[in-house]
């Protein structure tokens, strides 16, 4: 999808409904992936390559460890698109609903996402490798709500175009977790923090009384994909951290056999 319409100086908002875009922004990906530790300055083992095809539901990696490939159901079939229209000249969009075999995604009318369908990823998630957190790396939706947004710039990391931003993973306010951050899973949650222990394990997670479990992060999501490629810790010691590198998107994939 082109990101020409996109706003040049995205807000937090905007930033949240491209978290929410990535199932909506492409097909297919390549790209290498590392996890790093010491806040961002060490790399985690060795690199991986990662082949994603989101039309066949099949991911492949190659690590030094060999060729790795897992399947599951893909994104595109399920996918139902909107046109929005601005009728009554304001800049309210008016969006209808295509017909397909799957209702229920508003877009913008900038082409991000206004509202997914309630609980996506349980029967479209991209295939996983590892855990949770590969997955939701690739579809970062649980950056879009209970998570603080701040200081949202448009930038280019490592050739392409991102947007980065501040996440803070909030607390919740209630006992239904309302306006918590709410992890894909608590136990490899894109953004490892008091939110996210305190959500999986509880209060009395002894990991809490250190004080070194960070609670504030930089991320960068790529614009075209929504794919995240930087998540560096802003304090604490250790927590989330990995990096990105996209080769290419919506092009022939050529994965190792």
């Amino acid at each position: 999808m082109s990101s020409e319409s996109l706003p040049g100086i995205p807000t937090a908002a905007d930033f949240c409904a491209l978290a929410s875009s990535s199932p909506w922004r492409f097909t297919t990906v390549h790209l290498t992936h590392r996890c790093l530790q010491d806040n961002g300055s060490t790399p985690i083992g060795g690199p991986v390559e990662v082949w994603l095809d989101r039309g066949a539901g099949r991911l492949t990696v190659r690590s030094g460890a060999g060729v790795e490939t897992a399947e599951g159901v893909p994104y595109g079939t399920a996918v139902s698109l909107v046109s929005c229209n601005d009728h009554d000249g304001d800049g309210g969009a008016v969006c209808a609903v295509q017909p397909s075999r799957d209702t229920g995604v508003v877009l913008r009318p900038d082409g991000l996402v206004a509202q997914r369908p309630e609980g996506w990823h349980y029967d479209h998630g991209d295939p996983m490798w590892r855990d949770y957190q590969f997955t939701a790396m690739l579809d970062p939706a649980e950056l879009s709500q209970g998570v603080e947004v701040s200081d949202v710039v448009a930038t280019v990391l490592r050739g392409r175009p991102t947007w980065s931003a501040t996440c803070r993973p909030l607390l919740e306010e209630d006992e239904e977790w309302g306006g918590g951050y709410d992890p894909r899973c608590g136990c490899c949650p894109l953004l490892l923090s008091p939110a996210s222990l305190i959500f999986e394990y509880g209060p009395e997670d002894p990991a809490l009384t250190t004080g070194e479990v960070p609670t504030v992060y930089c991320v960068h999501l790529d614009v075209q994909t929504g794919v995240v490629v930087d998540i560096t810790p802003l304090d604490g010691i250790g927590g989330s951290s990995l990096t990105n590198v996209i080769h290419a998107v919506d092009e022939p994939l050529d994965p190792p056999l």
